[in-house]
């Protein structure tokens, strides 16, 4: 076998590297399992979907978010939502709800009232619907999922299910003018213990490259003295 003057073999540096590269995976593992645990024990194992950077404003009765399904979201990892209506006037008595889709155009039929699409530094990509006063505030209906309502901010949570859904913000009394910032948190179903579970298989692997890296040379070195 080739032998470099230092006495290092070509299998010797095959060895090394091949330790190497367990030891990379092996603190890859550690490193996105320990971020995973951290996130599915922090705040309850919601994690902030960083969509309270800008403010939403309206002048209707109502501001809602295009539906979707967020059961499909994620790859329907996603296990509970939690929505945060923050009005810009802390005093004011705000309302927020998830509701089914077609349950929540019920309610907000022959209202006036915005769909936001996006955000931006620039402001709402939003569509108005004409209309008029909703006929009851929206507490009193009884189309909603989950519904929160009160001064100041208000959080909703709600357990996914199947299906096409829209959250909507208002005034808790029906009344127009509405304006402050959302902020979106998920739990994703089993984050914690895939977590735990990474950080486990990352420490044995590394325990092994180590094990590999320091066992090797020596049963090398025993077998030339034989």
């Amino acid at each position: 076998m080739r032998t470099t003057s230092s006495g290092w073999t070509t299998g010797r540096i095959v060895a090394v590297v091949f330790g190497g590269f367990l030891s990379l995976v092996a603190l890859t593992l550690i490193g996105l399992g320990g971020t995973a645990l951290a996130m599915g024990l922090n705040d309850d194992g919601y994690i902030d979907l960083g969509t309270d950077e800008y403010s939403h404003s309206t002048d209707t009765y109502a501001m809602t978010t295009d539906s979707w399904h967020a059961d499909k979201q994620m790859g329907g990892l996603y296990k509970d939502l939690r929505i945060t209506f923050t009005p810009d006037k802390g005093s004011d008595p705000v309302f927020v709800g998830i509701a089914d889709k077609d349950k929540a155009q019920q309610y907000l039929d022959g209202v006036q009232h915005v769909t936001i699409h996006d955000s931006d530094s620039k402001g709402d990509d939003q569509s108005e619907h004409p209309g008029g006063t909703p006929k009851t505030p929206p507490g009193e209906s009884d189309v909603w999922a989950a519904k929160a309502s009160g001064e100041g901010a208000q959080t909703v949570n709600w357990s996914v299910e199947p299906g096409e859904v829209t959250a909507v913000a208002m005034k808790a009394d029906g009344s127009s003018g509405l304006a402050g910032h959302v902020t979106v948190a998920a739990k994703i179903a089993g984050l914690a213990w895939v977590g735990a579970a990474l950080l486990v298989v990352g420490l044995i692997v590394l325990v092994a490259s180590i094990m590999y890296l320091l066992v090797r040379p020596v049963r090398r070195a025993r077998g030339r003295a034989a």
